[in-house]
C-alpha cells in the first residue's frame, strides 16, 4: 500500500512540475507568430516545439499560404529586433482528404 501511495504522489508531483515549466524564448516568439497569423479554415495548431517550430495540421492548399504568413511574421520579428536570425518554421501535417 505504501508503495502505491508513493507512486501516485510521485506522479502527481511530476505532472505539476511539468505544468509549471515556462515556455522557452523560441516558444514565446512562435506563440506571437501564431497569434499574429492565426489562420481560419482547416489549419489547427497541434503544438509549439521547444525550438519554436509550429506544428500544425491542415489541407495542402492552406498550408502553403499559412507557412508564407508565418515566415513573414518571423521576418518582422527579426526586423523589430525581438528575434535573431532565421527561426524554426512550420511543420504541417497534411490531411489525407
Amino acid at each position: 500500500m505504501r508503495s502505491i501511495v508513493l507512486g501516485v504522489l510521485t506522479a502527481v508531483v511530476a505532472m505539476v512540475g511539468c505544468a509549471t515549466v515556462p515556455n522557452t524564448p523560441a516558444q514565446q516568439l512562435a506563440w506571437q507568430r501564431w497569434q499574429a497569423r492565426k489562420p481560419s479554415g482547416t489549419i489547427a495548431l497541434g503544438r509549439v516545439e521547444q525550438d519554436g517550430r509550429l506544428v500544425v495540421t491542415g489541407h495542402q492548399y492552406e498550408a502553403t499560404l499559412f507557412t508564407k504568413c508565418v515566415e513573414e511574421a518571423m521576418v518582422d520579428q527579426v526586423r523589430r529586433g525581438v528575434a535573431i536570425g532565421p527561426q524554426p518554421g512550420v511543420l504541417v501535417n497534411i490531411y489525407d482528404h
